[in-house]
């Protein structure tokens, strides 16, 4: 037996196990419906179980419950199935005497109880979501049952065959056991792959501690354990941790197929024009399966570029590699191979080659809307939104009936603010194709942006059902569920779609955001590391980060951050990330300014709010950050309001207060000594969700010296308001010295 302790905050709160007292082919039989030489037996439903089961892993997840609900849905309830994509099958638990249900296909949304199993067959992945805040991915041929084990006893996993990704954050007790993983822990995010004769663990974040009846091994992040069948776990440190959950990656769609693409120009097989149907209705399992029937003398490169970027869409990566080396092999010059390959090294997050690739496919075939698309994405990595604009452009004119270019379009045009073009190209792209997922992502975020959140939520939930392995809908969905004000429903969209694509920095970077916003400081600093880890040149969570430093009075530590965030932003001052399709407006409200004033460079702080303006007079945020520069500068103070003028004018709706001193060209209150200084709320939300504030500060001393400041804020949709007070008297130190400011 293999016991693994994963310890983060607890050191001995979970246990992970391999169990050699039933062998793994013992337990694959026992589910295939034969019998096992162990002591286990399980029976199948019915052959069609059998058969499908001899091929797939299985994992038992028994949860602590006092009662069982035979089926459906279950109080409180276990897990929840939040994305399919291939084929993904249910059965019910049945109690004992009564008669056992068969195995149907699932659905997405489908609440899971205790003894109910799931499984996935080839080319198939899912995820679920459970009760405990923890996300499972589980890869193909993989097999989940699910039930009940003695009362007030903690979760556990077991897992005999197949991968399983996890990312926890629960603080109960959580055991993963595999023939391998036990595990509890509150930030620990690792991976379980189990083979017939040795299974691993590989940690991506915390740690845990691997043991079996033979030893015992401590793994840290960035390291695997290996055990193998009768033998004491083994450490080794991984050189690229993440090569190991390539499955998981999420790679967009470039092919529209739809309007007559290459390949449906082919000679008229009923096979091939099948498959082509059975993508454009999304079911892309059934599309690959499809293309075994196709004649092998039909072997030109685009079916293999076809089949690639259907393996692409499921995520099997290491399938999809060999049918692209065989499409160039046949044709060197084959654009639409290259433009796979780009694509490919955008989401590993290798850009150099990427933007060389898609470079040689435009070369290859300047009239391929897909290779003007996939160097869009190659251009997008390197920050060059406006190049990459002017690619889809040029796509959207090669092809006007392409839906996809015209969804690409949408994105871009939402990362440079024509919020009326965007909603126009993604308008155009859902009436071309209504049934493609990637075209209703883009219409929510329109929508999201122009705060039609009812209409942003409906196109979000319908991609979602078009393509629920797709993150970019769970994240606007999470989005705009905070937008709403419902954090935690917001950040539970968000952690779905960090499981999607754990690969992804920017989906890293809004989980980091939204465990900012629930005070959970410890997770918030993980993601944005993991953020910055993911991609080293992107200054959005470097910009995040400092400003959760400066809200826990590091502000050393939080000018570090944001000097590397500046330098990684072409050495400018980053008021707001470069999230394409969310301006983030909440955060651009942080002040620079507070971090230098804290640290006494009241200079600085006056000369880079200078360069901010120069650099951008129409972001109402440098315009704030000078104003706060010239506070505590004399003989300023119509500069200060000026600036504050142009701020109020130009800014968007948020819940940051507006301080009543600020207005005051004239105040005549000593530097230090008034109620609030100007930045009382600057690192404020990083969200802007329907809310009200309330911020109360005062001062007392001698001389009968009293101050007082009230501020309530709030949003509400397309309202935001912000109502203050200020009060400052005092007799001074002499006749005639007194003051009295009520504003």
């Amino acid at each position: 037996m293999l016991r693994t302790h994963l310890r983060d905050q607890a050191p001995a709160a979970g246990v992970c196990e391999i169990r050699d007292t039933v062998p793994v082919r013992d337990a694959a039989r026992s589910i295939a419906g034969r019998s096992p030489r162990g002591p286990r037996q399980h029976r199948c439903s019915s052959p069609t179980a059998a058969r499908a089961c001899r091929s797939a892993a299985t994992v038992i997840v028994l949860f602590s419950m006092s009662s069982l609900q035979a089926a459906g849905p279950c109080t409180p309830e276990i897990a929840k199935v939040v994305s399919i994509q291939g084929l993904v099958e249910l059965r019910r638990f049945a109690p004992a005497g009564s008669q056992e249900t068969g195995w149907q296909a699932a659905e997405l949304n489908v609440v899971l109880c205790a003894g109910d199993a799931v499984r996935t067959h080839e080319r198939a992945r899912a995820a679920l979501l459970l009760s405990n805040e923890t996300t499972l991915r589980l890869d193909q041929l993989t097999a989940l049952t699910l039930a009940a084990p003695e009362a007030d006893k903690a979760s556990l996993m077991d897992l005999l065959a197949g991968a399983l990704h996890v990312i926890t954050r629960t603080s109960r007790p959580f055991k993963v056991r595999t023939p391998f993983v036990n595990a509890n822990v509150e930030g620990t995010e690792f991976l379980v792959a189990v083979g017939e004769q040795s299974a691993s663990v590989s940690v991506y974040e915390g740690r845990l501690t691997a043991d079996n009846e033979r030893g015992s091994v401590a793994v840290a992040s960035g390291e695997r354990a290996i055990a193998a069948k009768d033998a004491a776990p083994s450490k080794e440190v991984v050189v690229h941790p993440r090569d190991a959950v390539q499955w998981t990656l999420y790679f967009p769609a470039i092919f529209d197929y739809s309007v007559g693409a290459a390949i449906a120009r082919a000679p008229a097989e009923p096979a091939l024009r099948e498959s082509i149907e059975l993508y454009r209705k999304g079911r892309l399992t059934e599309a690959i399966a499809s293309l075994q029937n196709v004649p092998e003398r039909l072997s030109n490169p685009q079916l293999f570029v076809y089949r690639a970027g259907l393996f692409l869409l499921v995520g099997r990566f290491d399938e999809a590699k060999p049918d692209i080396e065989r499409a160039i092999a046949l044709d060197p010059r084959n654009s639409d191979a290259y433009s796979l390959e780009a694509v490919i090294a955008v989401v590993r997050n290798d850009k150099d080659e990427a933007l060389q690739l898609a470079d040689k496919a435009v070369a290859l075939d300047p009239t391929s809307p897909a290779a003007r698309i996939s160097l869009s994405y190659a251009q997008q990595a390197h920050f060059e939104i406006e190049q990459a604009l002017a690619t889809v452009r040029k796509a959207v004119e090669l092809d006007p009936q392409n839906a996809l270019a015209w969804a690409r379009l949408a994105e871009l045009e939402m990362s440079t603010d024509n919020l009326e073009r965007a909603l126009d190209a993604a308008k155009r792209a859902t009436g071309l194709n209504p049934e493609l997922a990637k075209t209703q992502s883009v219409l929510g975020f329109a929508n999201l942006t122009r705060i039609d959140i009812n209409a942003a939520k409906q196109a979000f939930q319908k991609a979602i059902e078009l393509d629920s392995a797709d993150p970019l809908p769970r994240l606007g969905l999470g989005l705009a569920r905070i937008r709403e004000g419902h954090l935690k429903e917001g950040r539970e969209q968000i952690e779905i779609a960090t499981s999607l694509d754990p690969n992804q920095s920017l989906i890293r970077s809004y989980l980091g955001k939204a465990y900012y916003e629930e005070k959970r400081d410890k997770l918030a600093a993980t993601q944005f590391g993991q953020a910055k880890e993911r991609d080293p040149s992107d200054p959005t969570p470097w910009l995040y980060d400092a400003i959760r430093k400066q809200t826990e009075n590091r502000p050393v530590e939080a000018l570090l951050d944001l000097e590397k965030s500046i330098e990684l932003n072409d050495n400018r001052a980053v008021y707001r990330s470069r999230l394409l399709l969310d301006q983030d407006l909440a955060a651009r409200s942080a002040s620079l300014a507070r971090i230098y004033r804290d640290l006494g460079f009241d200079q600085l702080a006056l000369i880079e709010a200078y360069k901010s303006v120069e650099t951008d007079p129409g972001d109402y945020s440098a315009h704030q950050f000078l104003a706060d520069a010239y506070f505590d500068s004399p003989r300023l103070e119509i500069a200060r309001v000026s600036e504050l003028l142009q701020s109020q004018l130009r800014q968007p709706l948020g819940i940051a207060p507006w301080q009543p001193q600020l207005a005051d060209g004239r105040s005549f209150i000593l530097s230090g000594s008034e109620p609030a200084r100007t930045g009382l709320s600057e690192f404020g939300s990083l969200f802007n969700r329907n809310q009200s504030a309330l911020q109360f500060s005062g001062v007392g001393g001698g001389n009968h010296t009293l101050g007082d400041q009230l501020v309530v804020s709030g949003i509400h949709d397309n309202l935001s308001y912000s109502v203050g007070q200020f009060h400052f008297g005092t007799d001074g130190f002499r006749q005639n010295d007194d003051l009295r400011k009520d504003i």
